[in-house]
């Protein structure tokens, strides 16, 4: 009976590292917590309006991520950084 319980114990921990080891190898991981989610409201910083990340534009200017909520502010923010 405990040769039953131990290699039962033995699979399921086995099935865990399995499972563990092919969700990393397919990419199947947590969220980077400093990108917003789709739901996460952010600022743009031209007008200081805030919207929804996932209908903000999204503009990577000078190595940094700005998000806008038009065309508009984001060109008077790129002629702002130019100069």
């Amino acid at each position: 009976m405990w040769k039953l319980i131990i290699i039962l114990v033995l699979l399921i921990i086995f099935y865990f590292m399995i499972r563990a080891s092919i969700r990393e190898f397919l990419g199947k991981k947590e969220p980077d917590p400093l990108l917003p989610t789709k739901d996460v409201m952010v600022q743009d910083p031209v007008c200081k309006t805030y919207i929804p990340a996932g209908t903000a534009l999204g503009e990577k200017i000078g190595g940094q991520q700005y998000y806008f909520c038009s065309e508009e502010c984001a060109g008077k923010f790129k002629s702002y950084m130019a100069g």
